[in-house]
């Protein structure tokens, strides 16, 4: 019979990542098959990881009475009070780290309106170095524009002026001069 690998972790009580770590062992190797992606494990493979983590039980509990043997009432008082303080700093080192984000999106939120800024203050910045390098081009052009308007009614009025007077013969022309 074949078990996958969540079937094993459950009949033995460990996790899924636990089997996957004794898979990789050598023996297991010929007892391991994969079927459309998922990973079976046939009878002998699995009664030999039920026979590994016993005796792996088998030493903890050794040594768990060992070490019960050997320590005293204080001992475990002090580890449960350390145990207490670790507790209370792994809460406030997450308090300090949820507030850490914050802190960092709204920073990330500024970078991005000052980048945004920076780019509308750079196309301002092109936009009046064209109109600088274009102006003095036309104010000459229309400088030389009004000029040639303003010769252009001079000769328009001498014009006008020379039509207004009487017509005189040319020797009254001569004279008068």
């Amino acid at each position: 019979m074949l078990y996958s690998v969540s079937e094993v972790a459950q009949s033995i009580g460990l996790s899924k990542q636990s089997i996957y770590v004794k898979l990789k062992l050598k023996e297991l190797e010929e007892h391991i098959s994969k079927k459309q992606g998922i990973t079976y494990i046939d009878e002998i493979g699995f009664n030999w990881i039920k026979d590994s983590l016993k005796v792996d039980k088998n030493d903890l509990k050794n040594l768990n009475n060992e070490m019960n043997d050997n320590t005293s009432n204080e001992e475990t008082a002090t580890d449960t009070d350390d145990i207490k303080l670790d507790i209370e700093l792994f809460e406030l080192l997450k308090d300090q780290l949820k507030v850490k984000d914050i802190q960092i999106q709204e920073l990330h939120i500024q970078i991005h309106e000052l980048t945004e800024r920076l780019k509308q203050e750079q196309k301002l910045m092109e936009n009046s170095q064209v109109l600088l390098r274009d102006t003095p081009q036309n104010l000459l052009s229309l400088e030389e524009h009004f000029q040639d308007l303003d010769n252009k009614f001079m000769n328009i009025k001498q014009d006008m002026q020379e039509r207004k007077e009487p017509q005189k013969g040319f020797l009254k022309r001569m004279f008068k001069k």
